[in-house]
């Protein structure tokens, strides 16, 4: 008898080890959303370096000029979306320092975080569009 329990029990044992909890819909929709973010935050930084570019070569054309003003709109253009990124990075990590580790929270603290993620996703869309454009602009005015 103790054996058959033994046998019984440990195989209960192996089965509940192999089994790996599955996340909860909250915490698929957290890092989905989480994804969402760092993938336009990830189309976005490679530009960085043609951004500063364009801020460089738009200020030398910067004088008092008519073209030389136009210069000068575009170029706080280019540094207001700079500074956008720049922003909107460090508070990214200030709202969401778990963000690129596997981090599991209740279901309360996933519904706290929700609206925040809603606002991140405007924030980081609008941050892309500003770069974008302000580059648009600089590249047309360069022409």
């Amino acid at each position: 008898m103790k054996k058959t329990f033994l046998l019984i029990f440990s195989g209960m044992l192996l089965a509940s080890c192999g089994e790996t909890p599955k996340p909860s819909k909250e915490k698929i929709h957290y890092d989905e959303s989480i994804d969402e973010i760092l993938a336009v935050h990830d189309e976005v930084m490679p530009k960085m370096g043609e951004l500063s570019s364009l801020i460089e070569k738009t200020e030398a054309k910067i004088d008092t000029t008519d073209a030389g003003k136009k210069f000068k709109v575009v170029n706080e253009e280019l540094k207001g979306a700079h500074d956008f990124m720049m922003t909107w990075m460090r508070d990214f990590g200030e709202k969401f320092p778990n963000a690129l580790k596997d981090t599991t929270y209740t279901s309360e603290e996933y519904e706290k975080r929700e609206p925040l993620l809603e606002e991140e996703k405007e924030e980081v869309r609008e941050m892309k569009d500003r770069v974008t454009e302000s580059m648009k602009n600089a590249k047309d005015l360069l022409k």
